[in-house]
């Protein structure tokens, strides 16, 4: 995993001190967007981006109430009321980034997991039809 690839924890707790302003979300990804970041994954006030020191540098002085973390970061212990579906986010980021996976994912071979072979065996759909 390259050492550029960072947590950034909005706090998007904040509100807008201005009625009509901009949400805490929407500056930060103006943020990252314009500091030419490599946004990677994002589960709303948790975004995995990719940034060079200088980046983060920039993040970190467009975005003060923003943490900007190693992934490695406990981000649980440090954010105590993370919902459910940004533990879910953090559980499975960590899943797809430990070595096991990643070594499961460069010996699989395509087309060889039980869901591709239901895929190709399938019967096809007459167009216009829909399974649901």
């Amino acid at each position: 995993m390259p050492s550029t690839e960072k947590l950034l924890i909005l706090d998007v707790g904040a509100k807008p001190s201005v009625p009509g302003a901009r949400s805490a979300t929407a500056r930060a990804l103006d943020s990252i967007r314009a500091a030419g970041v490599v946004f990677r994954h994002s589960s709303g006030r948790i975004v995995i981006v990719e940034a060079s020191s200088e980046q983060q540098a920039r993040l970190r002085a467009d975005l003060p109430e923003a943490q900007l973390l190693p992934v490695d970061t406990d981000v649980a212990a440090l954010v105590p009321d993370l919902d459910t579906s940004e533990l879910l986010f953090l559980e499975a980021f960590r899943i797809r980034n430990s070595a096991a996976y990643q070594n499961e994912k460069t010996r699989q071979i395509p087309g060889e997991s039980p869901e591709e072979q239901l895929m190709f065996t399938a019967p096809c759909i007459p167009g216009g039809q829909s399974n649901g």
